[in-house]
Parts: C-alpha cells; sequence; structure tokens
C-alpha cells in the first residue's frame, strides 16, 4: 500500500512507513502527480482535496490531521466512495487553553474581572462545549450558540441555545464553529459589520475556528472606529497570507497556532492510523502507536497571581509580537508556517505539574480547572 503524506504530519513516518511505502511531500506543494498508484492521502488544512487533485488517482483514503475539513471536499469523496476519517475533538484542549490565555492577557492587562462576565460561545461542539464546561465550573455565565447543534437535539436539552443576537451582547465572544458556505447555518461572514458592530463597551472577541467566519476587513473598520474592543485573532481568511492592517491592528495575532501541541497532533495521529487499519482490514498493532509523553514537572518560582502563571506557560504577548513583528520584514506566508514550525513542541496544561508555591487554595482551584496538576 502507498501512502503519501504532508511531510510536516506529526509522527507520520515512525507510524505509517510500517503498514506501506511512504511518501512524503510538502502539503503546500502537493499535487496530482505525487497520487500515481497511491491509496492513501494524509493530509493538514493547507491541502486542498477536490476533483482537481483527486481525479484520475487510486486514491481509496483520504484523512486529514485536523477537526476542521472545510479544505475537503466530502461530496466528491463520497461520490467516488473514497473514504474518510478526520481528527475532530483531538485539539480540543489545546484550542481551550488558549482561550484561557487569552482571558489571562485580558484580566492581567486589561482589568478584565472574569467572574463578572458573560461569555457568548459560537459553535457549542468538542472546543466550544469544553471551553463552556471550564467556564462555569470558575462559576461564570455562559451563552452558547449553535443552530445546528440545537437543531439535532431529540430530547428536552439540558443546555438552553441562544441566538447569535445575544451572544453579541455578551462581554466575551469566542468563535468555534466549521466554515461552513452552503447550508441553512453557513457560518461563511457569520460575524459582519452589523454584527460586530453589537458588541458591547469593552468587548472582547476571539477567534481560534477560521478567518472566514469574521469580515475581516469589517473588523479593521470596527477597530479603527472603536478603541474600548480587545480582539484576540488566531484564524486568517487566506492563510498563510493573512491581513496585515488586521495583525496589526488586534491586540494579540498568532499564525493559527491555538489547536498546535504535542497530544492534540498525537491523539490526532492515532485516530487517523486506526481508521486505515479498519479500512484496509490491516491487523491491530501490537506495538504502541505512539507512547504519550510525559507530564513536565516545572521547578523554580512562580508567580502568584494564577492568571498570571498561565501567561508563563502560554506567553501570547511574545508569540504576537514575533508575529506581527514578521509582518514588517519577512515573507509573510513563510514566516506564517515558520512560526506555527517553532510550536511543535507545546505541552496542554493538563500535562503540566507546577509546585504549591505561595499560591491559595481558591487560585490553585482555578489553574486546576484549566487542567494544571500540582506536586
Amino acid at each position: 500500500m502507498k501512502i503519501v503524506a504532508d511531510t510536516n504530519l506529526y509522527g507520520v513516518q515512525t507510524t505509517f512507513e510500517r503498514i506501506g511505502e511512504l511518501v512524503l511531500v510538502p502539503g503546500r506543494e502537493l499535487n496530482k502527480s505525487h497520487l500515481k498508484d497511491a491509496e492513501v492521502l494524509l493530509v493538514r488544512s493547507i491541502t486542498r482535496v477536490d476533483a482537481d487533485l483527486l481525479e484520475a488517482s487510486s486514491i481509496k483514503f483520504v484523512g486529514t490531521f485536523t477537526s476542521g475539513a472545510d479544505h475537503i471536499d466530502n461530496t466528491y469523496l463520497e461520490n467516488k466512495g473514497i473514504a474518510f476519517a478526520d481528527a475532530k475533538g483531538s485539539n480540543a484542549n489545546a484550542v481551550v487553553d488558549y482561550c484561557f490565555a487569552a482571558l489571562a492577557y485580558c484580566i492581567k492587562m486589561k482589568s478584565l474581572v472574569l467572574e463578572d462576565c458573560k461569555v457568548g460561545i459560537v459553535g457549542g461542539g468538542h472546543v466550544g462545549g469544553l471551553f463552556a464546561e471550564k467556564l462555569r465550573r470558575l462559576n461564570v455565565e455562559v451563552l452558547i450558540c449553535d443552530p445546528p447543534l440545537q437543531d439535532s437535539v431529540t430530547e428536552p436539552a439540558l443546555e438552553k441555545y441562544c441566538p447569535i443576537e445575544a451572544i453579541m451582547q455578551c462581554d466575551v465572544v469566542s468563535l468555534h464553529v466549521p466554515l461552513t458556505k452552503d447550508n441553512e447555518h453557513a457560518t461563511y461572514g457569520l460575524l459582519n459589520f452589523e454584527r460586530l458592530s453589537a458588541l458591547p463597551q469593552s468587548a472582547l472577541l476571539i477567534n481560534t475556528c477560521r478567518g472566514s467566519v469574521v469580515d475581516e476587513n469589517a473588523l479593521v473598520e470596527l477597530l479603527n472606529q472603536r478603541s474600548d474592543l480587545t480582539c484576540i485573532v488566531d484564524v486568517w481568511e487566506n492563510e498563510p497570507v493573512t491581513n496585515s492592517a488586521l495583525v496589526q491592528r488586534v491586540d494579540i495575532a498568532t499564525p493559527h497556532i491555538a489547536g498546535y501541541s504535542m497530544e492534540a497532533k498525537r491523539t490526532a495521529m492515532v485516530r487517523i492510523f486506526e481508521q486505515i487499519q479498519k479500512k484496509f482490514g490491516l491487523p491491530v498493532q501490537s506495538q504502541t502507536i505512539c507512547e504519550k509523553d510525559k507530564e513536565v514537572k516545572i521547578t523554580g518560582n512562580l508567580k502568584e497571581d494564577p492568571w498570571a502563571i498561565v501567561l508563563e506557560l502560554f506567553p501570547l504577548c511574545s508569540l504576537s509580537e514575533k508575529f506581527k513583528e514578521s509582518h514588517k520584514h519577512e515573507n509573510i506566508a513563510d514566516a506564517f508556517d515558520q512560526l506555527r514550525r517553532n510550536m511543535v513542541g507545546r505541552k496542554e496544561f493538563n500535562e503540566i505539574m507546577l509546585p504549591r508555591t505561595n499560591l491559595t487554595e481558591m487560585q490553585r482551584v482555578v489553574l486546576q480547572v484549566l487542567g494544571v496538576k500540582f506536586y
């Protein structure tokens, strides 16, 4: 079995070369010429998988190591009988860590009082649902808007879903929807100028899903009019080329790294590997596919404020500074990809152990909700 895979997929060589002939190609360079005689194609979100790529190929299985699948033409795959698997939910913890780092930034730099805030979440799936759960454990009021999820409920739901208009009145708005264009609840351009303008005074907007969910030009226009708003953006409409005006205007800008962590990549890889085993009837590997990394024990003096510790564990400010600086001096696309590669060793909060230090029990509870352990 010949497998063609993106060179930058985590664990791809050591894992997949044991079940077939493995050909590695940079994701942005992958084209139909690489697929000759291949049966399996493994990609990231940077590779568009559609008829143009697959026509005349012998591909029987496509796997994307990502939660989002807007780069995949599922209709084409279904019509051709090509099996498909994604890694939906594998990066949920990683993205939620990013969102809490965003909140920590506003708590420390913008005097945000989290317990006084109402947080509106657009998209209540793997990521949005986990974010809501942790916020509620911190006694934060949370509203969720998710029309597809609401429509799918057949029994009385515990969650009371809200319209998007109610979400846009919240103190914090966080976006966690897939990018869709051709359905009843399309999310492309969901936050246009009118909806963005409804944000209340000193609101915080976080986008970690897809850049095109927000009208980027409308957001630039609004931010130029309203200095009271805080905006933290990790995703961009035309990645890896980004809207430089928006990059420089938002408070925190990062190159699509919210879901980048070692554990998220490992989970995605294991999930796709298992689906390939199932599809091709391969024997279950007795050897562990990829062992989970050990928890990291951090020693030394830590700051006494839990939110300051969060920013030490996830240094959003310095990451943003590097990204913004790259737009002044470097090829934007190359810098985007390089900064993402630099995040390869990132640990999720639930893989970190901290000394109890001088934190109070209440302060430790905040970090424990985020997943941090203590020794």
